[in-house]
C-alpha cells in the first residue's frame, strides 16, 4: 500500500490512493510536468509573487508522492501540500524552513514517518475552481489529515481569509505570515 505513517506513533496511515481519489471527487488530479507549469504561473499571477519553481515543485512531488495537485483543463486551479518529517516541523515552526526549496530530510517520503502537512498554495482563477480548491481543502483536512498538524502562510488578504474561515490561527515564531491548525484528532490505528 501506498502510505505515510504518523512518526510519533507509527500510525494514523495515510493511503496515497485514497487521496488522490478523494482530491478527484472535487476534480483535482496530480499534475503533469506541463500542467504544473501552468498551475505555478496561474498561482504566481494571483498572489502577484513568485512561489517555488517548477522543477523545485516536481522533485517535492517526486519526494512525497502527493504535492502537486491541479484541477480544470485548462489548468484553473492549483494545490500544492507537502507532508512533513518531525525535521519538517520543526523547522516550519522556528523559521528555518524554506518553502521554495526544502531540505528533502524535512519531507515525508512515501513511507515514512509523517508529523505535520506544510500548504504550499491553494489558488483558482475561477469561482468555480476557488469553491473545489476551498471545498477540497476542508474536506481532506478533516477527513485525510485531521491527525496532524496543518501549516499555510498567508500570502494575501484572501489567503488570510479563507485559512481563518477554515479555523487556521497565526503561528508565532516560525515563518512570516505563517498559519496553523493544530491536530483536529488523535492519531489513530485506522489508515485515512
Amino acid at each position: 500500500m501506498n502510505t505515510i505513517r504518523n512518526s510519533s506513533s507509527g500510525y494514523g496511515l495515510i493511503d496515497l490512493v485514497r487521496v488522490a481519489e478523494k482530491g478527484a471527487e472535487f476534480g483535482f488530479r496530480r499534475a503533469t510536468r506541463s500542467e504544473l507549469e501552468l498551475g505555478i504561473s496561474l498561482a504566481e499571477s494571483l498572489m502577484s509573487s513568485k512561489i517555488a519553481s517548477p522543477d523545485a515543485v516536481a522533485e517535492m512531488d517526486r519526494i512525497t508522492a502527493m504535492t502537486a495537485w491541479v484541477t480544470g483543463d485548462p489548468v484553473e486551479g492549483i494545490f500544492l501540500t507537502l507532508p512533513l518529517s518531525q525535521q519538517g516541523e520543526a523547522a516550519v515552526r522556528d523559521g528555518s524552513y524554506n518553502p521554495a526549496s526544502p531540505d528533502p530530510a524535512h519531507l515525508c517520503a512515501n513511507g515514512e514517518g509523517c508529523a505535520a502537512f506544510y500548504i504550499g498554495v491553494y489558488a483558482g482563477a475561477t469561482r468555480e475552481a476557488r469553491r473545489n480548491v476551498m471545498t477540497a481543502a476542508a474536506v481532506m483536512r478533516v477527513e485525510l489529515f485531521s491527525a496532524y498538524p496543518c501549516f499555510a502562510r498567508g500570502a494575501t488578504e484572501d489567503g488570510r481569509r479563507s485559512m481563518k474561515g477554515l479555523g487556521f490561527k497565526p503561528c508565532k515564531g516560525g515563518l512570516a505570515d505563517l498559519f496553523v491548525q493544530e491536530a483536529l484528532t488523535p492519531v489513530s490505528g485506522e489508515v485515512a
